[in-house]
Formats: C-alpha cells, structure tokens, sequence
C-alpha cells in the first residue's frame, strides 16, 4: 500500500515504550497493583502527550525515519482523561508489551552473570528486608532460600551507575543466568537505557551467597541464581 506512515515493530515499538517509563505499568499489572498502575499510567502517557507538543512545536526536529516511527507510536498511547475507556485500552496495551517482551525472549546462549543496583527508599529501610526495584522495596530472604519476582527486570552485564550519588545506599544483586533460560537482549534494538542491558522474565531465584559490599555506599551483594521462569497471569 502506497504512502504507509512508517512505524515499528510490535517489539521495537514496546521496547521503545518499556525503557521510558512503560515499566511501571506493565510490572504493576503483573502484580495487581491497581493504584500504582493508574498512578505511572498517568505520568507515561502525559509524558507522551508532552513529546509529541515538543515535535508540533519545533522543540523536537523529525530529522529521519526514526522520529517518524517514534512521533506515530506515541500518537496511539495519548489520552485525554483516565476514565473507564481509557483503561481498557491501556490495560490492553500493557497486556499486549507483555507478550511481546515474553514471545520476543531467548534461550541464553551461555550462562550469562548479570547486575542490578537497588537504591534503598528510606521509607521502607527497616534493616532486616532488600530493597530490589521500585515494586519490590522490601523483600525478606536468606542465603539458601527461594524467592519469587513476579515482575518483568531489568539487568546489566556490569554494575550499573553505583558511582552516582543518588542520595541513597543500595543493593547490588548478581545473578547467574545458565544457559538455555530465556532472555531478552536490549542492544539488538536502537532504544535501549544502557549497552549491555538484559531483561529477564518474572521468575524463581535462588540467594547463593550474601557478601559484604564493596564500597561504603553498598549496603550487601546479593548473590543469585535464575532458577525457573514464572507462569504470567495479567
């Protein structure tokens, strides 16, 4: 068909969408989170309403073929007001991220050792529970257990930002991911948060190790291994 906007694909466009701040919703609907999930719902899409102002008001230049794609997507996911027919479409959307970021993973090709740095929200800094993303601020677990992370996340193949101040200590987990566990690699696609960056599916770990920090700012390392990929119900 002739004069076709040009667009991405269903994984490149939520890969694009995830490594913004389509995260939240689609991790918060993994776990039921209903309030966090309108709560990010909101802010990624007045987030999308904001860039595409930016192109209309010559803040943003279509310089290529990217942009256009990009200027498109975002077109799909704007809304005027979060009412009952908003959420359908974005509860669909999510639905529909998840599946591609699922159906787009791999076997590992070889057992892979991966990191994640969880900054510590003050809030829920007990002393006796880690914190390991934004949706899970406070796990309890011990060297030699087993733990679930119902969400989708994201790893690096080295330690990711521990030299800036954020204002809070972290964790720093290392997980060894064998080879044949499916992953999904982020540089094979042009929107990606940092080289190297690794999503892993909602999963079953298992804590090897715990180790003193290396630095005065990391608080433990969390030694882990990928032990099963979780069934997903949405």
């Amino acid at each position: 068909m002739e004069n076709q906007p040009p667009v991405f694909s269903p994984i490149e466009k939520t890969v694009s969408f995830y490594t913004r701040n389509d995260f939240a919703i689609l991790n918060n609907l993994l776990l039921g989170n209903d309030d966090a999930l309108w709560k990010y719902a909101l802010m990624a899409y007045a987030d999308n309403q904001g860039i595409v102002d930016e192109y209309a008001g010559g803040v943003r230049a279509i310089s290529g073929e990217y942009d256009l794609k990009w200027l498109n997507c975002l077109k799909e996911r704007l809304i005027e007001r979060l009412d009952d027919e908003a959420k359908e479409r974005i509860i669909a959307t999510a639905k529909a991220d998840i599946s591609n970021i699922l159906g787009a993973m791999e076997p590992a090709e070889k057992e892979l050792s991966l990191f994640r740095t969880a900054w510590i929200d003050k809030k829920y800094d007990t002393g006796r529970a880690y914190a390991f993303s934004r949706e899970y601020s406070a796990m309890e677990f011990a060297a030699g257990g087993v733990f679930e992370v119902r969400t989708i996340s994201s790893w690096s193949v080295a330690p990711y930002r521990e030299d800036e101040d954020v204002g809070s200590d972290f964790y720093r987990y290392e997980i060894r991911v064998p080879e044949g566990k499916r992953i999904l690699q982020l540089d094979q696609f042009v929107c990606h948060n940092e080289d190297g960056e690794v999503l892993l599916p909602p999963m079953q770990c298992r804590v090897t190790g715990m180790r003193s920090g290396e630095n005065g700012r990391c608080r433990e390392i969390v030694e882990l291994e990928y032990v099963a990929q979780l069934a997903c119900e949405q």
